[in-house]
Formats: C-alpha cells, structure tokens, sequence
C-alpha cells in the first residue's frame, strides 16, 4: 500500500508552486501546506513551506517555527514533530470515515484544511493475458452507496531508458468504458484494440454509474511485462484529492497548449482547500495488485 503514496505524490509538488490566485509581482508568502491520509499509514507526514513564485529557480523556504495540529472530529489527536526541511511527522493512524482537520500556526497566523477519509474500498483487480507480450487488467468494485465517492485508476510498470529499465507510470489506459470522466478521453488509433484512451488515470464519479457494480477492462501503454514487473491501482479519494488531482492535470495539459499556440494560453488555477494558505490536504483509501510475466 505505500505505493499507493508514490503514484499520488507526482501530482502533490504542483501545489507548492501555486497558481491560486497569487500574483506573479506579489511578494509577500503563502504558507504551503500538503498532507496525504491513508488508512494503511501508521505515521502521518505533513509538507510545510512558503510558496514560491512561478518564475523563481530558488528553493522552497523552510517553515521553522510552527506548530501542526491534527483533529480526529473536533478532538486534538497529537502534535506533528519536524524531520527535515519541510517534513512534519505524527505518529498517528486515521480512520476510515473520519474527520480530520490539519491547523498549523505560524508567527501568529493559522491555516487550515479538513478531509474526511473515504471508506474501504470492495474491489478485486485482475489480469487478462490476451497477448503474450501484455496483459490486459480488469478493475471490478462495488461503490459504496453510504458516500460519494471518487475513484481514479492507474498502472505503473517499467520501458527501457538508454539500455536500462526505468519505473514510470502509464502515460496512456486505452479501455472502452465509457462511464468515466470525458475531460481526458481520446480516440485510440493504436493497435490495443481498444476504442479510446485515457490520459494518465480513468476518473470515475459514482454519480456517473447506473448500479453498484462496475468492471473496467483496460492496457496500459508505454510500460512493458518484458521489462519489469507491473503495479494496478484503485483509489478512492475524497472531494478535496479528487478535485486537486484532476485541476493538475488539467493543468499540464493547460501547459502543453501553451507551448505549442502560447497565443491562446491563459493561466488554470490549481485547487487548494487549504484556508489562509495554499497547498492540499486530502485522503484516500484503494488496493493494488502485481503482476509479472512468467
């Protein structure tokens, strides 16, 4: 599960480089506040910083003279400790369904961000070897009517790099599925055999999906069984992680027409749930499963 950690994290280093309302010539400093819970987690690691602007190479500012705060619904759960530039650390273990607040005080001011951790998630991830060379997963859960939930999926395997593996993330989940969020669909004319892709991760509101049970059947492309062995992930992620994810990558893609018609380009605001601050505090719950090629 601590991989879990590592394919949401490529995502969380937008929110210390902040678009949200700050101006480029602004010179004074947000408080830069990223927490990831998880269930699974026995330590709670909270980043802390001063923003930065866009246009700096300097680093992060270090944030000495805080103290975190972490809430279980209302009640103090503990007192996070510093262990390196911008890491907090709280020996602590969150539970699914709970509240939680995260308030740092700074200097005589306070910021703060609530999430409330999603459920576990009832789900079974298998493989379907349909050629020799890959493997064809299929992602099955069943949502939980109790919440609104928000569930992303996503592959990271190994490709070759000058001559050596290298671990990534799929760039690509071709699939037919056509319930999952639209905002980063397109039309497949590769040979998987599949109608469209998805960019990155296949987003899926429970709103979307007519009953309970839902199965996704997907490749992941740019990765390759003969280099490595391969990681499938479902998350369950709460509003705040949802709507942060997505707006990043909305974003990137924001980027990318920049350069090429930076005519039409005009700044996307990255979500922040973080109140006096900016950053992201958020959860997640999922299952995930390897695969290697015999």
């Amino acid at each position: 599960m601590k991989n879990l950690v590592s394919i949401l994290l490529c995502a969380i280093l937008f929110s210390c480089i902040s678009d949200a309302d700050i101006q480029l010539a602004k010179s004074e400093k947000e408080i830069c506040l990223n927490c990831l819970l998880n269930p699974v987690e026995d330590t709670i690691v909270a980043w802390l910083s001063y923003s930065r602007s866009v246009l700096t190479s300097a680093n992060f500012e270090d944030i000495d003279n805080a103290d975190v705060i972490l809430f279980e619904a209302d009640s103090l759960a503990g007192h996070f400790s510093k262990s390196d530039s911008t890491a907090w650390n709280l020996l602590y273990k969150v539970k699914p369904g709970k509240r939680y607040k995260i308030e740092v005080e700074v200097n005589g001011k306070t910021v703060s961000a609530e999430t409330t951790v999603p459920l576990e998630v009832n789900g079974d991830i298998s493989a379907l070897q349909v050629y020799s060379y890959r493997f064809d997963y299929l992602v099955s859960f069943i949502d939980n009517i109790k919440e609104e939930n928000y569930y992303w999926i996503s592959a990271k395997g190994y490709n070759q790099y000058k001559g050596e593996p290298r671990l990534e993330k799929a760039m690509e989940l071709s699939c037919n599925y056509l319930l999952a969020d639209d905002f980063n669909r397109y039309t497949d004319n590769s040979t998987s055999g599949y109608q469209y892709y998805y960019e990155d991760y296949i987003r899926i509101n429970d709103k979307s999906i007519p009953n309970d049970s839902v199965q996704v059947q997907f490749v992941a492309a740019d990765i390759y069984l003969g280099d490595g062995p391969q990681e499938v992930f479902l998350f369950s992620v709460d509003y705040n992680l949802d709507k942060y994810m997505k707006s990043s990558l909305l974003m990137e893609e924001n980027d990318l027409w920049a350069e090429d018609i930076p005519i039409v380009y005009s700044p996307f605001d990255v979500y922040t749930n973080v109140n006096g601050g900016v950053g992201i505090v958020g959860s997640y719950t999922g299952i995930s499963k390897v695969f290697t090629k015999e």
